[in-house]
């Protein structure tokens, strides 16, 4: 099995604030790897310097054996990345939103991995509705469908079950093990 993800020695801090000090870890390829911590202990540090948006103070890190900041066009090609708070635009459709963000990816068969995407997070009956009178549940849903479209090999998860009901909550956790026996590494924090 091979490494998707490979942290050593990383630190991070904002001024005076440490958010990582030291971390080292390695996540192995179709599996789901968690993270806990108090909130402040730096989880969505490391996500967001694992998929290049901020730089580290120091230390070293590889995803799917590219560097984060220097390959990020053709690492985030094949990544996905689901936010602790739904990024949707309210007054797009649930289907306009999936396509808007799956063009960052130019993928070919575009619809049909859009049909894909929103019969697996059961929103098919409401995709052609605009997102502002969605439930939480469904943002969460269709913020997942927003990092899936594009079938990444990795997916990062920050909070995916915050503000979730326990029966939504069961149901992502069998879409998360549904797509780790596809291949699909998952961090989820």
């Amino acid at each position: 099995m091979d490494n998707t993800i490979v942290a050593e020695n990383v630190y991070k801090s904002y001024g005076r604030i440490e958010a990582l000090s030291g971390l080292s870890m390695t996540v192995k390829e179709g599996e789901i790897f968690g993270m806990l911590g108090s909130n402040g202990a730096g989880k969505t540090t490391l996500i967001k310097a694992l998929v290049g948006i901020i730089r580290l103070n120091s230390g070293d890190t590889s995803v799917l054996g590219l560097n984060p900041i220097k390959q990020a066009q053709e690492l985030r090609r094949q990544i996905g990345y689901m936010p602790q708070s739904a990024a949707l635009y309210d007054d797009l459709t649930a289907r306009d939103n999936v396509r808007f963000f799956a063009r960052a990816h130019v993928p070919d068969d575009l619809e049909q991995k859009i049909d894909e995407v929103m019969e697996f997070i059961d929103l098919v009956d409401r995709q052609h509705d605009q997102v502002y009178g969605f439930s939480g549940g469904m943002k969460q849903r269709l913020s997942l469908a927003c990092a899936l479209v594009h079938k990444p090999r990795l997916l990062l998860l920050d909070e995916p079950s915050t503000g979730v009901d326990p029966k939504l909550r069961k149901t992502l956790w069998q879409h998360f093990r549904t797509l780790t026996g596809k291949g699909t590494t998952i961090l989820v924090s």
